[in-house]
């Protein structure tokens, strides 16, 4: 069995926006999502996970000024051996 390890994400979308009853205002939608995950998953996969996210936002905020993505895999090093926290 391959090691496990925490993936965290976090998707933000933001942007300008102006209405008739409400004036001018900023908008911000985000998405903060941990997966655990086996030591083996591809950069690629990564990327998909992060890619439904971003289309979910974007489901509820079509066309935002900006787009962020954040991932983090949180580890440490003890004694010459990395070891992810999951």
């Amino acid at each position: 069995m391959s090691e496990i390890i925490k993936v965290e994400f976090e998707i933000s979308a933001w942007g300008h926006e102006t209405t008739q009853n409400h004036g001018d205002f900023f908008q911000k939608h985000e998405i903060l999502r941990i997966r655990t995950l086996p030591k083996d998953t591809t950069l690629e996969q990564v990327e998909q996970m992060a890619k439904d996210m971003i289309a979910e936002i974007k489901s509820v905020y079509p066309e935002p000024e900006q787009m962020g993505v954040k991932v983090t895999m949180r580890a440490k090093e003890t004694g010459g051996l990395f070891t992810y926290l999951g």
